[in-house]
C-alpha cells in the first residue's frame, strides 16, 4: 500500500477517552466466524489422529507390519497437531480484547486475561491496520483493528465510529497514513495501515502523508 490523496485533512482531537469496541450481536458473531476455523481444525486432528493410530495400532498387533507403526505414528503426529491447535485457540481467547479505548494520546487494549496493550501516537514502533469489509447479515460491513505490535492478539471489530476517529487521530499527529482497496470502490474492502512517520535519509516520505480519505461505504 501507498499513501494517497486524501480530502480529509487533520481535525479536531478526539475525546479524552472513547470506546471503540462495537458491541452487540454483531461483534459476537465474527468472534464465531474467528474461532471456528480452531475450533472445526481441532476436532479434525484429533479424530482422524485417534483413528488413524487405532488402525495402526491394531494392524502392528494382528500382523506385526511396519506398516502398523507407520499409521500409528502419523497419528500420534495428527493428534499432536491437534494440541497444537488447542492451545493456539486457547492462547486468542486469552488475548481477545475486552476493551478497547481510544486517547488523545493513543490507543488502549485490555485483554480478556487482564493484560494491556497500549500504544501511543509517538511511540517508535506503532503500527496497526485497519479493515472495512463486507460481512455476512446482520452486519453486512465490519470494521476491524489488527495491533500489528503483537501477534498474539487477534483481530477485534471496532465501530465505524472508532474507525475513523482512530484514522483522523493518526492524521492529527502525522502519522504515515497507508490506504489501499480490494473490489469494488464502495463495497470492497478497505484497508488502512498506520505506523510512525520516520523521515528517510534520501528522500522525503511521498506528500500528504498525514492524511485521511475517508471509505466510501454506503
Amino acid at each position: 500500500m501507498e499513501p494517497v490523496a486524501s480530502t480529509w485533512r487533520v481535525g479536531a482531537h478526539p475525546p479524552e477517552e472513547t470506546s471503540i469496541l462495537r458491541g452487540g450481536p454483531e461483534s459476537a458473531g465474527l468472534r464465531k466466524r474467528m474461532e471456528r476455523p480452531a475450533r472445526v481444525g481441532r476436532l479434525v486432528l484429533s479424530l482422524l489422529g485417534v483413528v488413524t493410530s487405532s488402525a495402526g495400532v491394531a494392524l502392528w498387533t494382528t500382523s506385526g507390519s511396519v506398516l502398523g507403526l507407520a499409521f500409528a505414528a502419523f497419528g500420534g503426529f495428527l493428534l499432536a497437531l491437534g494440541v497444537v491447535q488447542h492451545l493456539l485457540h486457547r492462547r486468542d481467547m486469552a488475548h481477545w480484547p475486552e476493551q478497547a479505548l481510544l486517547w488523545s494520546e493513543g490507543l488502549e487494549l485490555v485483554l480478556h486475561n487482564g493484560e494491556v496493550r497500549g500504544a501511543s501516537w509517538s511511540d517508535r514502533d506503532l503500527a496497526l491496520q485497519l479493515v472495512a469489509r463486507r460481512a455476512p447479515p446482520p452486519a453486512i460491513r465490519e470494521y476491524l483493528l489488527v495491533w500489528l505490535m503483537d501477534s498474539k492478539v487477534p483481530p477485534v471489530e471496532i465501530s465505524a465510529e472508532g474507525f475513523e476517529a482512530i484514522c483522523r487521530s493518526a492524521a492529527n499527529h502525522h502519522l504515515k497514513i497507508m490506504q489501499g482497496r480490494r473490489g469494488p470502490r464502495v463495497e470492497g474492502t478497505h484497508l488502512v495501515e498506520i505506523r510512525q512517520a520516520s523521515p528517510s535519509r534520501t528522500a522525503p516520505l511521498p506528500s500528504p502523508t498525514n492524511s485521511w480519505d475517508p471509505p466510501m461505504d454506503p
